[in-house]
């Protein structure tokens, strides 16, 4: 009866200690995915603050602590011609984790923003983000037919598809 007792809070201690251990994580998680928007978002205030011409460079992880992400910015002319804001998304790409940040930037503010290397400019009072192309290295590994979707170890397949190459994307 004691070992069946003892056996039972166990049990229940190391549920408890899991759960957690899973919340802190998630917890831990959703602060990497808030300070990547607040580092995008910082991007696009200092461009937009900036004179025309304007022009940097900036890099984003492959991964946060070895967690899949997404980004994507939505111009609010491609939703109503009556909004005037541009929405910035940074969302979990695991499964069954719906955890997501998103933030309001300028309405003048376009493009996409990938993980790897981007540029942030300013022109004609427009803010773009764009990727910085692959090299041709990169792209022989994302494009040969059929294509190897960085099977050589040069890049990853969720960066193929990043750049566009849609063979590469693996749907979840």
């Amino acid at each position: 009866m004691l070992i069946t007792m003892l056996t039972f809070f166990l049990i229940a201690t190391l549920a408890a200690v899991s759960d957690d251990l899973i919340r802190a994580s998630d917890d831990n998680y959703k602060a990497l995915l808030q300070d990547l928007a607040d580092f995008i978002e910082q991007e696009a205030q200092i461009a937009f603050s900036s004179e025309n011409g304007y022009f940097h460079s900036f890099a984003l992880p492959s991964t946060l602590n070895g967690q899949p992400y997404i980004t994507s910015i939505t111009n609010s002319t491609s939703i109503s011609s009556q909004a005037n804001i541009t929405i910035l998304t940074v969302a979990s790409k695991r499964p069954n984790v719906q955890l997501n940040v998103t933030k309001a930037l300028a309405r003048d503010v376009r493009g996409s923003v990938v993980r790897g290397r981007n540029t942030v400019t300013k022109e004609r009072g427009l803010v773009a983000f764009r990727p910085l192309p692959l090299s041709t290295a990169e792209q022989a590994s994302c494009e040969p037919p059929p294509p190897s979707c960085g099977s050589d170890g040069i890049i990853s397949a969720e960066t193929c598809c990043d750049y566009g190459y849609a063979s590469c994307c693996i749907s979840n």
